[in-house]
């Protein structure tokens, strides 16, 4: 089998996750990572972030962005992009993890789809959505920034996700938010046994 035709074969699946802040994407990943921890084929991403992680509200690795920019220069990504004026990279053992075929996981920037695919041709993209009024809610709840911010932020966000060839579903995180990680742990696992 020629090598390409081999490679094409071991690749695995990249599960993107988006929606906007304050939607529950970081707790809906931490149930879900609970629920498939005995799966060997499913890989959790931590992204680095130029921006503090506080941990009750979000999952990521931070840099100072002059320590991102260093290690972006060293090669240790595999994907960057930058959003709301921050820098956003996912590690470099991300393409390995899925060149070897597993499924690999990650809550990433809709802006990011389009070069995520070109990197990742197996992609899904499950959109985490909830009505405005909560996310508002929640987003001011943070008291991370201000009311015109947050504002600003929702609108940025209500954009419809850019058209592209992957699988997507939107998951619907306003009501029980079991219910929402059921779908998102289904979801990665159709994604892990998909051709």
């Amino acid at each position: 089998m020629p090598p390409a035709a081999d490679h094409a074969a071991r690749a695995g699946a990249f599960v993107a996750v988006v929606g906007p802040s304050g939607a529950g994407k970081d707790t809906l990943l931490g149930v879900a990572q609970e629920a498939l921890a005995g799966d060997p084929g499913v890989v959790f991403v931590r992204r680095v972030v130029t921006r503090p992680s506080v941990p009750s509200l979000e999952d990521h690795d931070s840099l100072s962005t002059e320590e991102f920019l260093a290690a972006q220069a060293a090669g240790r990504f595999c994907l960057t992009w930058e959003a709301h004026g921050l820098h956003y990279g996912l590690p470099r053992e991300v393409a390995a993890a899925y060149e070897d075929g597993l499924t690999v996981v990650g809550n990433v920037s809709r802006a990011a789809l389009d070069a995520i695919a070109l990197r990742f041709p197996k992609l899904h993209v499950a959109e985490i959505t909830a009505p405005r009024n909560i996310l508002l809610r929640r987003l001011v709840g943070r008291d991370r920034e201000s009311r015109a911010a947050v504002e600003a932020r929702l609108a940025r966000s209500a954009m419809p996700l850019p058209a592209g060839g992957w699988h997507s579903r939107t998951i619907d995180n306003s009501g029980p938010m079991q219910e929402a990680a059921s779908a998102l742990v289904g979801m990665i696992e159709a994604a892990r046994h998909s051709p």
